[in-house]
C-alpha cells in the first residue's frame, strides 16, 4: 500500500492491521499526526514500513519488534518521544533502520547489536539520546552507514567498532564523546565526521592531537626509569646471549623446523586452484600485510586488496569479515572449502576466476582475477562514465551477465546460485567485457533442493521471495539479474519503477520509455532502439514479484543473443512502459 506525497492527514486508523497480507506500508511525506497504534504489529508480513515526514508523535511501539518478515523501517523526521525500544533488536532481518530527526531521549539500546542483517543504514541522529554508544554495534558486520550525530552521546567512541569493516560512512558529531578516536579503518578518513565533540582527540583533521599525560617532577621519574631499564636490559642481553648458544648447538632442529613452518603455510594457506599456487606470505608481502593503501574495495563480506606478486602478476585478495575462522565448526568448514574447490573449476569468459583460498592468522581469505576498470558501479556513475559506456557497450555488458548466469545455473554441477548479484559485484576488464564476481555468498545448491539460509543479498536487488522467506532458489538471481539490466539502461537505480510495479500500477502507467532511458545518452535508434526495447521488456520480466513467472537465465540469455531483436510495431518515440510488461519477441 502505497499512499504517500498525498497531503494526507489525520490519524492511523488501527484497522489497517487487518489487512494481515501487507507487504509494503508506505504513508511517509504526508501531515499523519497521533500515534502509531500498537496493532500494526500484527502486520507480520510486512516487509517495508515507511512513516517519514509525518507530524507522528508519542512512543514507537513496543509491538514494532514483532514485524518479523520486516526489511525496512523508517521512522524519520517526526516527533517521537520516549526511549527506543529495546525489542527492535528482534528484527532479524531488517537491512535498514532510520530514526533520525525525532524527540526520542534515553540511551541506545544494546540489543541494536542483534540486528545482523542492517546493511544499508542505521541513523539515530538528531535526537536527544544520551549515555554511551554500545560496545554491542560491533557485530553489525554489515553495516555501511551508522550516523548517530546530533545526540547528547558522552564517554568514548568504542574502540571495537574497529571491527565494523564494511562501514563506508561514521558520523559521531555534535555530541559530548571524549577520549581518542578508534584507530583504524573507516574512522582515520575523510568519511568520519567529528566536529562538536571538544573532548575528542586524534590524528584527523579537525580534532587536536591526544596528549599523553607527564608527571611534572621529570627529574624523580626519570631516576625510576633509569633505575628500572638498566636491570632489565641486561637481563634481555643475558637471555640473548643464551639463544645464541642454543641456535648454534642445534642448527639442525632449526632447519627442521624452518622447512616445516613452509611447509604449512604452503599446505594450510591455500586451497589450490588450476591457474597458479600463492603462498600465504607471498599475498601478504604484496599488501604489505593487508595495509589499507592496497584496498580497493569494501562491502558487507569484506575487504578486496590488489596484490601485485613477485612474478608480476597481479591479482585480487578478498579478506572475509570473520572475526575468529578457529570458531568455524570443522563440519562448515570443510564443507565451505568444498565449495571453493568446485567454483576453482568454474571457467567462463563471463565469470571472475577463483585462485583458491587461504586460511590464516584466524582470518579467512578469497584469491581472485584482477580486473583493471573495477566495479560496473564505478563505471557508470563516475565522470567518465557517459562517455565510456554507449548503448552498444551497455549491450554487451547485458549479455554477458545473461551468460555468466546462465552458466552458473545449468552448466556447472551441482548449480551454483550467486544470490548476491548487484553492480559492484560485476567488473569490467579494458574492453569492457563483464566479469560476474564475489561468490563469498554463493551457495552450491543440489538439483532436488533448495537451501535454507540466511539473508546475504544486497538492498535494492534482493529478490522479494529470499528477503522474505528466505528460500534460495535460480530465480533469485533472475530477479536481481533485472533490477541490474534496468539500472545499467536507466543509469540509477529502478527503486520506483519496481515499486509501483508491485503496487500493479503500471497497467495505467503512460510513461514513455525514452524518458525513463538514462537521459545522459542521445536515445537508441536503428538496431539498437531495437536491441534496447527487448532487453528492457526481458528486465521487466526478471523482475516480476512471483518467482514461478519469471524466466529462466539459459531462456533470457538465448534470447538476447538472438542475431534478430523484436521489430518495433510502432515508433521509438511513443513506447511506453507498461505495453513492455506483455513485450514478446515474434522471431
Amino acid at each position: 500500500m502505497e499512499m504517500s506525497k498525498n497531503k494526507l492527514s489525520g490519524t492511523i486508523p488501527s484497522e489497517l492491521s487487518k489487512l494481515n497480507e501487507l507487504a509494503y506500508l508506505r504513508l511517509d511525506s504526508n501531515e499523519f499526526t497521533g500515534n502509531i497504534p500498537p496493532e500494526m504489529g500484527k502486520l507480520t508480513k510486512l516487509f517495508m514500513f515507511n512513516m517519514s515526514k509525518n507530524h507522528m508523535s508519542g512512543e514507537v511501539p513496543q509491538s514494532i519488534g514483532s514485524l518479523a518478515n520486516l526489511n525496512f523501517l523508517d521512522f524519520s523526521d517526526n516527533n517521537f518521544i520516549g526511549s527506543i525500544p529495546k525489542e527492535l533488536g528482534n528484527l532479524q532481518r531488517l537491512v535498514s533502520l532510520n530514526l533520525s530527526h525525532n524527540n526520542q531521549s534515553g540511551e541506545m539500546p544494546s540489543e541494536l547489536g542483534n540486528l545482523l542483517s542492517l546493511q544499508i543504514l542505521l541513523d539515530l541522529s538528531s535526537n536527544s539520546l544520551t549515555g554511551e554508544i554500545p560496545q554491542n554495534l560491533e557485530k553489525l558486520a554489515k553495516l555501511e552507514v551508522l550516523n548517530v550525530s546530533h545526540n547528547y552521546l558522552s564517554s568514548r567512541i568504542p574502540e571495537s567498532l574497529d571491527n565494523m569493516l564494511s562501514l563506508d560512512s561514521v558520523d559521531f558529531s555534535y555530541n559530548n564523546l571524549t577520549g581518542p578516536i578508534p584507530s583504524d579503518g573507516i574512522f582515520q578518513t575523510a568519511n568520519a565526521k567529528y566536529e562538536g565533540n571538544p573532548g575528542l582527540c586524534g590524528e584527523v583533521k579537525g580534532l587536536h592531537p591526544c596528549i599523553t599525560n607527564r608527571n611534572k617532577s621529570g627529574g624523580v621519574n626519570k631516576r625510576v626509569l633509569l633505575g628500572v631499564l638498566i636491570p632489565i636490559c641486561g637481563l634481555l642481553l643475558g637471555l640473548i646471549c643464551v639463544a645464541i648458544l642454543v641456535w648454534r648447538q642445534h642448527p639442525k632442529l632449526n632447519d627442521e623446523e624452518s622447512e616445516s613452518t613452509q611447509t604449512s603455510d604452503k599446505a594450510l594457506s591455500i586451497v589450490w586452484g588450476r591457474d597458479g599456487q600463492f603462498t600465504f606470505s607471498e599475498l601478504a608481502k604484496a599488501t604489505d600485510e593487508f595495509n589499507d593503501r592496497h584496498c580497493i574495495g569494501k562491502g558487507g563480506f569484506g575487504s578486496v586488496y590488489k596484490a601485485e606478486l613477485g612474478t608480476g602478476q597481479v591479482v585480487a585478495v578478498k579478506r572475509l569479515n570473520i572475526s575468529d575462522s578457529n570458531d568455524i565448526s570443522p563440519v562448515n568448514r570443510r564443507s565451505f572449502e568444498n565449495e571453493i574447490r568446485t567454483l576453482t573449476g568454474v571457467r567462463h569468459r563471463n565469470i571472475i576466476k577463483l585462485y583458491g583460498f587461504c586460511s590464516r592468522r584466524k582470518q579467512m581469505f578469497l584469491v581472485y582475477e584482477y580486473v583493471e576498470k573495477g566495479s560496473l558501479r564505478k563505471v557508470l556513475y563516475g565522470e567518465e562514465g557517459i562517455l565510456e559506456l554507449s548503448w552498444k557497450k551497455r549491450m554487451k555488458v547485458v549479455q554477458g551477465i545473461a551468460h555468466a548466469l546462465a552458466y552458473l545455473h545449468t552448466d556447472c554441477y551441482p548449480p551454483v546460485v550467486h544470490r548476491d548479484v548487484t553492480m559492484n559485484n560485476i567488473l569490467l576488464d579494458l574492453d569492457f567485457e563483464p566479469r560476474l564476481a564475489d561468490f563469498g555468498t554463493a551457495k552450491l545448491l543440489s538439483s532436488e533442493a533448495s537451501t535454507w539460509t540466511s539473508v546475504a543479498g544486497s538492498y535494492g536487488y534482493m529478490a522479494p521471495e529470499l528477503a522474505q522467506t528466505m528460500r534460495v532458489s535460480d530465480k533469485c538471481d533472475v530477479y536481481s539479474f533485472g533490477v541490474v539490466v534496468l539500472e545499467i539502461i536507466m543509469g540509477k537505480h529502478p527503486g520506483e519503477l519496481l515499486t509501483n510495479m508491485s503496487l500493479s500500477c503500471m497497467e495505467d502507467s503512460e510513461v514513455l520509455l525514452r524518458d525513463v532511458l538514462d537521459q545522459r545518452l542521445p536515445p537508441p535508434t536503428g538496431e539498437l532502439a531495437e536491441a534496447v526495447v527487448f532487453t528492457v521488456s526481458i528486465a521487466l520480466a526478471c523482475t516480476r514479484l512471483a518467482p514461478e513467472s519469471r524466466p529462466t537465465m539459459r531462456s533470457v540469455a538465448q534470447d538476447l543473443s538472438a542475431t534478430t531483436q523484436a521489430c518495433l510495431l510502432e515508433p521509438f518515440e511513443m513506447i511506453t512502459m507498461s505495453k513492455l510488461t506483455g513485450f514478446k519477441n515474434n522471431n
